[in-house]
């Protein structure tokens, strides 16, 4: 009897331990953009032409870039949010619902880029969730690409990475990015994009002959509307993703949001101030969330929001937790261009708003 007693009591221990040790948040270290800012390398003289562009797709969302905001509304209704960007433009986005999911960058009235990560969205010559071999097979993938401006020249060089992950394609007069999930081999999403909205955003290594567009300065007030902007977008792509993994959507915590914010501008200061971080659990603990278990993926330096998430699909340690499980709710928190997006497993989803 005092064996068995024994047996159970080790049982208790050995059970207790596991479950204090997966309770410990995964804390993925930060993603860092293949690009950093203010890479741009100028040119003393003029840079090479390049390749021919190809023809413009005809109709399908590329046909929308560089005309008016009107005719977008038109065919798909008023967006569902309006958001500001980095970049001096607005996003108009359509997340309802958000397996349809797409944005467009609008200035002035005018759409300077349209991106689609919804399988039923039009992206002609491509198709959300297109096998990865086909584009290879019928598409010429250039790793330089270049983009004229007036007497401005502008060269972007595509690595080894890029190449597979996120390629270029010059239209005329327009831009194609293609999103790749190199996981499933298939396309995640397409953005098309205007030349000077390209090269105001320098997704990639880049030279230059001529002018270099900057973005516009931004009020303290502008700067915090544009962080909680890349947040919503942040948890409606993640949200996206799972749910083409067969997985449910994510309730939207306030709480995990808030530590999340707090970590991103933290990242940068002790970045700065060379501090050693403060970790997750620690967080969380100190602002009273209660969760079973955590997880957190961060990121630097890219270019948006879409961007940023795109870069985590394709990190097999980022991936993990996008498309874990057991998680129910997420938080996510921006500042500038550092990311903290936080899942966190709770006992209490039922009935709380997404």
């Amino acid at each position: 009897m005092k064996f068995a007693l024994r047996v159970i009591l080790v049982l208790i221990l050995v059970t207790g331990f596991i479950l204090f040790i997966s309770r410990d948040p995964a804390e993925n270290d930060p993603l860092i953009s293949p690009v950093g800012p203010n890479t741009a390398l100028p040119k003393e003289t003029a840079v090479p032409p390049g390749h021919q562009a190809l023809s413009r797709p005809e109709g399908g969302l590329s046909s929308f870039v560089g005309e008016a905001a009107d005719s977008l509304t038109e065919k798909y209704g008023r967006p569902d949010r309006i958001e500001p960007s980095s970049y001096g433009f607005e996003w108009w986005v359509y997340n309802e619902p958000v397996a349809e999911y797409m944005m467009a960058g609008v200035k002035n009235g005018i759409i300077n880029q349209v991106y689609a990560a919804g399988e039923g969205r039009d992206v002609r010559p491509f198709s959300i969730g297109q096998p990865l071999e086909e584009i290879y097979r019928s598409t010429i993938l250039e790793s330089e690409v270049n983009v004229e401006i007036g007497t401005n020249q502008y060269v972007f060089t595509l690595n080894g990475d890029d190449m597979q992950e996120r390629m270029l394609i010059a239209y005329d007069g327009l831009y194609g990015q293609l999103y790749a999930d190199t996981e499933s081999d298939s396309l995640f999403a397409v953005r098309f994009i205007s030349p000077e909205a390209l090269v105001l955003q320098q997704p990639y290594e880049m030279s230059y002959s001529g002018d270099l567009p900057v973005p516009p300065a931004m009020s303290s007030t502008l700067h915090r509307a544009v962080d909680r902007a890349n947040e919503l977008q942040v948890m409606d792509l993640a949200d996206l993703f799972r749910k083409r993994a067969g997985l449910p959507e994510l309730v939207r915590d306030p709480d995990a949001s808030a530590v999340a914010r707090e970590r991103a501008v933290r990242a940068i200061r002790g970045a700065a101030l060379k501090k050693e971080p403060v970790t997750l659990t620690e967080d969380l603990e100190q602002a009273q969330v209660p969760y079973g278990k955590a997880g957190e993926n961060k990121a630097v330096d890219y270019v948006d929001a879409p961007a940023t998430l795109h870069g985590w699909i394709n990190s097999p340690e980022h991936r993990e937790l996008l498309e874990r499980p057991g998680f129910n709710r997420q938080g996510a928190g921006v500042s500038g261009s550092s990311y903290s997006h936080i899942f966190i497993e709770r006992p209490d989803p039922a009935g709380a708003s997404k």
